[in-house]
């Protein structure tokens, strides 16, 4: 289907940071009547927090809807699980005057996945299939600059997975790690992996 090009292709254009493509891609979605627009909204809202365009993407958030679980295409921005849109709205919130709403909002979703994390242990399973809260968990808690729970997560991720496609080093709160040695380890680990692969 055309949409579902058109979203993995501004997904690979946010990653690149490539942001007039991003744009292009998400106004031609807009034009099409059969997008889904809450998620349209949702995944502008995700590249423009990544730009630190805040107030641009609080509109788009507005208009957004609830982050749900998972979605397809799976898409930065798209949902909670692959897409990490929760850490960007917090960003948002805190951009924007609510901080807290923010805050409430973090310590809803740790104590949500400090149960699910503890709840998988070292298995890579949760509830009858791949747990999938790795990532989410990482991003969050890289926001809030808890670097050993972000570090444990992304650990939880290069286990369970050969190349986590939510681990970007180039994302705001990833930064934030930039030279803590733990997280430095696994930066090296995803590049060998990606040469490996490639």
């Amino acid at each position: 289907e055309g949409w579902v090009r058109l979203f993995l292709d501004a997904d690979i254009a946010g990653i690149r940071g490539d942001w007039q493509r991003v744009e292009r891609d998400l106004e031609q979605l807009a034009s099409r009547p059969w997008a889904n627009k809450e998620r349209l909204q949702s995944v502008r809202a995700f590249w423009l927090a990544v730009q630190g365009r805040y107030e641009d993407a609080a509109r788009s958030m507005s208009l957004a809807g609830p982050v749900p679980e998972a979605w397809t295409p799976p898409v930065m921005g798209g949902d909670a699980n692959y897409g990490l849109m929760e850490t960007a709205q917090v960003r948002i919130l805190r951009a924007t005057g609510r901080k807290a709403d923010a805050d409430r909002l973090v310590s809803k979703l740790l104590d949500t996945m400090r149960a699910e994390r503890q709840a998988a242990g070292a298995s890579c399973e949760s509830k009858g299939g791949m747990f999938a809260g790795w990532m989410r968990h990482a991003s969050l808690a890289a926001n809030e600059g808890l670097k050993d729970e972000a570090v444990d997560a992304l650990r939880g991720a290069m286990r369970c997975g050969e190349l986590p496609p939510a681990f970007l080093p180039q994302l705001p709160w990833f930064r934030q790690l930039d030279g803590y040695l733990p997280y430095e380890a696994l930066k090296r680990e995803r590049e060998r992996r990606i040469e490996r692969i490639s």
